[in-house]
């Protein structure tokens, strides 16, 4: 119960309205065949969610599958399952039949994975499009059906990269100009194939990293302190930068606790400056949450923090971004309490919200 309560809360769910959640539901089939789940969760006083929890640390898990199932197959309005002992979260939908479980969950984390940062960001996307400002209940079964593809075609490339088969191989080597293989010749070329890929993904850390490639000089050093500034429109944000940003969004949402705050998050911007990059809420100068220093000869976080955050220092160095957790949350929320909801005539947009307005348009 302590584990589980908190994630039904996450969730965006009053666990203490029993119109909303409510423990130990049955729906059944007969008298002679009872069927219960620990909680269930309510949507316009019908259960569109089950959940089934077992003791922490339980083994087998799945195993348990069939109680979960047959309540899922008698009540209709019931659009997912969930199966947890309070650390191992399982997702289940019926994305190939009307109120039938599927075998296998669409989403899966073990909260011990998270608590070392060891979760991907399509678990923690997933997770969040559960939550009850956007679930849809009519919708999760099609939702469910593209991720369970999608792990399956990730699954796929993982067997392709650990060896690639003839179907795959030839037709590559065929645009890369070396036709008429003869099978030999082929499997020749495998281990080519199998280094390509290994390059190829190396390369894209390094990208991600912003780092230089292996065959590739240093950057060269710094121009002189006389050299003149870089003219404003030479500015360019950096993907390490757009990175803070985008993980910043994300943390928002793991760490909020009430919908209000969370849709405010859609409201948090950047701008670039030269050798300094501003994230804020609606304003620039008023809400402003925090200065990133980008340093490319160390490998720590800088972060200027204003003093709402309640740090003792403002002017941070951290190993990790998770380390900001505290006063990033802390001066979000005092900054949607400062500002108005609106931002007032005439403010400056930053980047992220002129792209939204475009796509809008």
């Amino acid at each position: 119960m302590f584990l589980v309560i908190p994630m039904i809360s996450f969730l965006g769910y009053d666990h203490m309205d029993p119109n909303e959640v409510f423990p130990e539901h049955h729906c059944d089939f007969s008298e002679k065949y009872r069927n219960r789940v620990d909680f269930a969760i309510f949507k316009a006083g019908e259960p569109v969610i089950a959940i089934e929890s077992k003791s922490a640390g339980a083994s087998g898990l799945r195993d348990d599958r069939g109680q979960l199932r047959s309540y899922f197959n008698a009540a209709k309005t019931v659009k997912m399952g969930i199966l947890t002992d309070g650390l191992i979260w399982e997702f289940y939908a019926d994305s190939d039949e009307p109120n039938m479980m599927d075998a296998n969950p669409f989403l899966r984390f073990d909260l011990r994975d998270v608590a070392k940062g060891k979760v991907d960001d399509s678990a923690l996307e997933g997770l969040h499009s559960l939550r009850k400002a956007v679930f849809d209940p009519d919708n999760i079964g099609a939702e469910a059906k593209r991720k369970h593809i999608y792990n399956s075609v990730l699954a796929q490339v993982a067997t392709i990269f650990a060896d690639p088969p003839e179907e795959f191989a030839r037709p590559l080597l065929k645009k890369a100009g070396i036709g008429h293989l003869s099978q030999k010749a082929l499997d020749e070329y495998r281990p080519v194939i199998q280094a390509a890929f290994r390059e190829f993904i190396n390369r894209q850390i390094l990208h991600r990293l912003d780092l230089p490639k292996p065959d590739q000089p240093a950057p060269a050093p710094a121009a002189p302190a006389e050299a003149p500034a870089p003219a404003a429109d030479a500015i360019v944000t950096t993907e390490r930068e757009l990175e803070v940003f985008r993980w910043t969004q994300k943390r928002l949402a793991f760490l909020v606790r009430d919908d209000a705050l969370f849709a405010e998050i859609a409201a948090v911007d950047y701008k670039d400056y030269q050798g300094k990059f501003v994230v804020f809420y609606k304003m620039e100068r008023k809400g402003r949450l925090f200065e990133f220093i980008e340093s490319r000869t160390s490998n720590g976080l800088r972060f200027i923090f204003p003093e709402e955050s309640g740090l003792a220092q403002a002017d941070i160095t951290v190993q990790s971004l998770a380390e900001i957790d505290g006063p990033l949350l802390k001066t979000f929320c005092a900054r949607v309490a400062a500002i108005a909801k609106s931002p007032p005539s005439g403010a400056p947009a930053g980047p992220a919200a002129e792209a939204s307005a475009a796509r809008s348009a």
